[in-house]
């Protein structure tokens, strides 16, 4: 893991509450094993389509648990009390020539859908990657998945190629694989407002234009009269 993705660290557990629901974001450790498992295998399978691991099976799992804790990428993990209900990765790959690319994977509990929790997956592991050096951020998806879709063009993505047949369901059925990108040179510098990290969509808060982490501080700072 990189020595500025580390620095995110110090502020997990992260809690957070959205519309009623108190969530907690952690980086992914060994702990999240078995819950990871029972959140993959209650995925719709079209959400499963894209990822370029089967997350349903036990030894993906452990080995995903393994390349994390060697920092290969990065994943964070939102639990709902004893439940893991999204995640969100960071991945640079290894091949040297593409280290200025990231791709950012997103998927969210059917339960969790609607109240902003992928937003806020997708908005942590996109300052990572920024603070990593990446100028390029990918995310691949089917088209049928309508509110990933939505989620990353509103934020700036943009539809950059779609793989023919290039996924096949448990039916053996073939579906198209769309390409999402995001050049950092297309768009204005967002930063935060408190601690300069650059940003894809600053959160404001008091007039003061946000990131994250610090949105979520400042916010439990007003919370208790600070």
């Amino acid at each position: 893991m990189t020595t500025e993705a580390s620095k995110r660290d110090r502020h997990f557990p992260l809690p957070l509450t959205l519309q009623s629901r108190p969530l907690v974001f952690r980086p992914m450790d060994a702990g999240c094993r078995d819950a990871m498992l029972d959140f993959a295998r209650a995925l719709p399978e079209q959400d499963l389509l894209f990822l370029d691991r089967d997350i349903a099976r036990a030894t993906v799992i452990d080995a995903w648990v393994e390349d994390v804790s060697h920092g290969k990428f990065v994943t964070i993990v939102a639990w709902q009390d004893d439940k893991i209900v999204g995640y969100a990765t960071m991945d640079r790959g290894d091949a040297r020539w593409t280290q200025h690319v990231a791709e950012l994977r997103v998927v969210v509990s059917e339960t969790c859908r609607g109240i902003g929790l992928g937003r806020w997956l997708l908005e942590l592991v996109f300052e990572m990657a920024l603070e990593a050096g990446a100028t390029k951020i990918v995310a691949r998806m089917t088209p049928d998945q309508a509110g990933a879709r939505t989620m990353f063009q509103r934020l700036g993505f943009e539809q950059e190629a779609v793989l023919r047949d290039h996924a096949l369901d448990a039916n053996g059925l073939a579906h198209d694989l769309l390409v999402l990108s995001f050049h950092t040179s297309q768009h204005p510098d967002n930063r935060c407002g408190s601690c300069g990290v650059s940003v894809l969509a600053p959160l404001s808060l008091e007039g003061t234009r946000l990131c994250s982490l610090c949105y979520e501080l400042r916010y439990e700072e007003l919370g208790s009269g600070d």
